[in-house]
């Protein structure tokens, strides 16, 4: 059996034979690629490449003498357009390395074409486990914010408290699917059950049929594993449908950004327990990320946006200290790097691309809690990142089973 041991000197050995250490092309080019357009816009889109600017603001634009550049794409949810996208950024344009990715599908597709033409891609909006498990890339890629292991762990540490008949409300396509299967053995590790399921089709408008379906299950708890738009059109049609004053607990796993909250409305979403990988109040950095993101873009930051503010950062870091743009000298050192900034104070990247940190088990409050604009949730727990995650020892990377 391969121990941790072994898997951490893996990580060690992937990094063997980088190519001279150089900045190449000139200068450091970043590419958010997001949804611009559609439901995620809210919660990555243009806030994500506001948070980018931010973190290469805060070098003065220039990391060794070299200019920051970031630019910006649509991907519109489309895997071929994304794929597209990222071979014209790369080949053309000298792109080093892109991020957001929000849509685990496009970030599957990108992720291939930047290990053959040997760019770094970092994650943040995209949640599926399998970046750091099956597909995992460790000398290419980072997972930064958030994935579907974590996000039902932390969740199912709530039964208890929550009930122990579950109903499922799931996104049809990678990131809702392996969020149910993940919140399943979640549920039913912690002694609950779930009683059935339907899925959705991404861009709902209309969740009417799946919410009277949750509705009539009579389970404790209707859990809803999707995000952007879906999750906040869900949550609505639960109250419109009676779900909650029938005493049945919503759960929005999705709805996972102060945006978010805000658009759903208080009234709509007061008491729902959910966990996130950021909230403010917990740091100086990240109220002062805060304040200074709201200045430019009159809304609150998503936690998508605030990783991708950090992944940004390191990696910028690890550029200057390093002095190349080559992903396997640049990911090394950010392994070695500690994660202090506004999105967590104690994070560390782990040699399958995880990004280890706290992440919150928070509710929502009711109108009346609520005390400013963007007073919206309370603490309920903390759950330590390496109890949160998927054990390094349980994820399957094959870049470093094969090392060992």
């Amino acid at each position: 059996m391969n121990s941790v041991r072994g898997i951490l000197a893996a990580g060690l050995v992937v990094c063997a034979g980088a190519a001279h250490a150089e900045i190449a092309n000139g200068k450091v080019k970043i590419g958010v690629m997001t949804d611009l357009s559609g439901g995620y816009e809210q919660n990555s889109g243009n806030g994500s490449v506001e948070a980018a600017k931010i973190a290469a603001e805060e070098f003065g634009n220039k990391i060794n003498g070299k200019p920051i550049e970031i630019v910006a794409g649509d991907h519109q949810n489309k895997p071929d357009v994304g794929a597209s996208l990222a071979n014209r950024w790369f080949d053309v344009d000298q792109v080093d390395a892109v991020t957001d990715l929000v849509n685990s599908a496009v970030g599957f597709a990108v992720l291939d074409i930047a290990k053959q033409k040997n760019k770094a891609v970092l994650l943040t909006s995209a949640g599926s486990a399998d970046f750091t498990g099956k597909a995992c890339a460790p000398n290419n890629s980072v997972h930064w914010v958030y994935d579907t292991y974590e996000i039902g762990n932390a969740i199912g540490r709530a039964v208890p408290q929550l009930g122990k008949s579950w109903y499922f409300i799931s996104a049809d396509y990678v990131f809702g699917k392996m969020l149910q299967d993940s919140v399943k053995a979640a549920v039913e590790k912690n002694g609950g059950k779930v009683v059935g399921s339907v899925m959705h089709p991404l861009g709902a408008t209309d969740f009417s049929s799946y919410v009277l379906q949750a509705k009539g299950s009579k389970a404790d708890v209707v859990a809803i594993n999707n995000g952007g738009d879906d999750g906040i059109n869900a949550v609505k049609s639960a109250n419109e449908f009676g779900v909650v004053a029938g005493g049945q607990k919503v759960v929005p796993l999705g709805l996972d950004s102060l945006p978010a909250i805000r658009s759903t409305g208080l009234e709509n979403a007061k008491g729902m327990l959910y966990v996130t990988p950021w909230m403010p109040g917990l740091t100086p950095e990240g109220d002062e990320f805060m304040k200074k993101f709201i200045a430019r873009r009159k809304t609150a930051p998503s936690t998508f946006q605030v990783g991708t503010y950090s992944a940004v950062k390191s990696y910028l870091k690890a550029v200057e200290a390093t002095n190349s743009t080559d992903p396997k000298v640049v990911i090394a050192k950010m392994r070695e790097t500690p994660v202090k900034d506004a999105f967590t104070d104690n994070g560390k990247l782990r040699p399958d691309g995880r990004m280890v940190h706290d992440v919150y088990l928070v509710q929502i409050k009711s109108p009346e809690e609520s005390k400013g604009e963007w007073d919206l949730i309370k603490l309920v727990a903390t759950i330590p990142g390496d109890q949160a995650f998927r054990p390094l020892n349980e994820g399957g990377c094959p870049a470093l089973a094969s090392n060992n």
